[in-house]
C-alpha cells in the first residue's frame, strides 16, 4: 500500500490550526490556574494535624478524582443546563476541579514530607503561620513534588481535547474538522500530535524552572 503525503491541506487551513490553538492554551491556562489553586488550598488542609480540616480535604478529593473527566463535563453542561454556562466554561471547571484533586494529593504528600521541625523553626524566627508555608513550607514542597506536578499539568493539557465533545472548538475539534473536510488523516492527526508535544514540553520545563528558581529562593533564606 502506498499512501502519498499532502501537506497543502494543512497550511490551507492553518487558521483553523491557529484558532483551534489559541482556544486549547486559554482553556489548558484558565483551567491550571484554578487547579493550582484549589490544589493547593486543599493539599494543604489534607496535610493539616486538625482532623477537621484533613476530613474537608478528603471529601473534595476522593469524590472528584474517582468520576472520570468527561462525566465532569457532562455534568456542567447537561446536568447544568439551567445554569446556561457556555460550553468553554464547562470544559474549563470540569478540567480545573479534576485536576485540582490530583494536585491537592501531590500538594498533600509533598508537606507531609517536610520535616515538621522546618514549622517550628520558621514560627521561632518570628514568622507567621501563612508566612511559613509561603516562605519555607512551599518553596521546599515544590522541589520534591515538581516531577509529579509537572506530569499532572502536562496531562490537563492533553485532557483539554476532551471538551470537543462540548463542541468548544480547541485543537482537537479544529483537526476533526479539518480531516472532514480533506480527509488527510494522518497528516492532521501528526501535526496535532506535534503541536501537544510543544505545549506539553513548555509546561514541562516551565515547571522544573520554577522548581528550581524555590529552591534557590528557599536556600537564600536559609542563609540569612
Amino acid at each position: 500500500m502506498h499512501y502519498s503525503f499532502d501537506w497543502r491541506p494543512i497550511w490551507d487551513n492553518c487558521w483553523l490550526i491557529a484558532d483551534g490553538l489559541v482556544t486549547t492554551v486559554e482553556l489548558s491556562f484558565a483551567a491550571l490556574i484554578l487547579a493550582l489553586l484549589l490544589g493547593t488550598l486543599i493539599g494543604t488542609l489534607g496535610a493539616s494535624r486538625a482532623r477537621a480540616l484533613s476530613f474537608v480535604a478528603a471529601c473534595y478529593v476522593e469524590p472528584l478524582r474517582n468520576v472520570p473527566l468527561l462525566i465532569h463535563m457532562y455534568f456542567w453542561y447537561m446536568a447544568l443546563a439551567f445554569l446556561q454556562l457556555p460550553a468553554f466554561v464547562c470544559a474549563m471547571l470540569g478540567l480545573a476541579l479534576y485536576s485540582g484533586a490530583y494536585v491537592a494529593e501531590v500538594v498533600r504528600s509533598g508537606i507531609g514530607s517536610i520535616p515538621n521541625g522546618q514549622m517550628q523553626a520558621g514560627l521561632a524566627l518570628g514568622l507567621r503561620y501563612f508566612q511559613t508555608l509561603r516562605f519555607v513550607i512551599y518553596p521546599q514542597a515544590l522541589r520534591i513534588i515538581a516531577p509529579s506536578l509537572a506530569s499532572l499539568l502536562s496531562q490537563l493539557i492533553k485532557d483539554s481535547s476532551l471538551a470537543s465533545v462540548l463542541a468548544v472548538a480547541e485543537l482537537a475539534y479544529q483537526a476533526g474538522a479539518i480531516e472532514g473536510q480533506t480527509f488527510r488523516t494522518f497528516e492532521v492527526y501528526i501535526t496535532l500530535s506535534l503541536i501537544y508535544l510543544v505545549l506539553v514540553t513548555i509546561v514541562t520545563q516551565t515547571i522544573t524552572w520554577l522548581a528550581g528558581e524555590s529552591e534557590s529562593a528557599a536556600a537564600q533564606l536559609s542563609d540569612a
